[in-house]
């Protein structure tokens, strides 16, 4: 089709939507210049009978329309006497649900859980506390498998080395405590 008329020369462009696997989307429109990725996305999608708005790309050639058409055209000196291929591409659609409860909850701290961290190997849990104690637990029985005494104030950050043999926890205080996942006991002195 061309778009020769008098309609292609007084603000308008003929375009063809066609998707990624260049199938026409319907017949040739004209579409005013004002038109922008935003409007063409309302087209294809009521083209295309979607119940929920999709978002799309669209490409003309290997560039991506980013731009109201008559802007495109203008800045691609393209004529208007021919018909513009608009390719369309879904985008991924992200849906996120709520949390909307608690799957397990383990009880033993006395004070605010400041801070949680999964062993590399996923089957150990370490919790760091207000009460001042580091506690392991075990994840397949969701039961506690240590408490750690030695820290004199909040246990604000905890860390397992990559090997999971170790944990060092760190209080308000600024004091490090290397622990032993394994029986539970302190490894050394505290840092500073």
């Amino acid at each position: 089709m061309d778009g020769a008329g008098g309609n292609g020369s007084s603000g308008s462009v003929m375009c063809q939507l066609v998707s990624a696997e260049g199938e026409q989307l319907g017949a040739a429109l004209y579409l005013p210049h004002n038109v922008g990725p935003p409007q063409l996305q309302d087209i294809v999608n009521q083209l295309l009978h979607n119940e929920d708005k999709l978002p799309y790309a669209f490409y003309v050639g290997d560039e991506e329309l980013s731009l109201q058409l008559g802007a495109f055209m203008q800045r691609n000196n393209a004529t208007a006497e021919v018909t513009l291929r608009i390719v369309y591409q879904p985008q991924a659609v992200f849906r996120i649900r709520p949390v909307n409860r608690c799957s397990a909850t383990i009880a033993g701290h006395t004070e605010a859980v400041l801070a949680v961290s999964f062993s590399p190997d996923g089957r150990c849990l370490a919790s760091g506390s207000g009460d001042t104690t580091v506690r392991f637990w075990d994840l397949s029985t969701q039961t506690p498998l240590y408490t750690c005494k030695g820290h004199k104030n909040w246990v604000l950050c905890i860390a397992w080395s990559p090997d999971g043999k170790h944990l060092v926890s760190g209080s308000k205080s600024g004091e490090l405590i290397l622990w032993d996942p394994k029986t539970g006991n302190q490894l050394g002195a505290p840092l500073t």
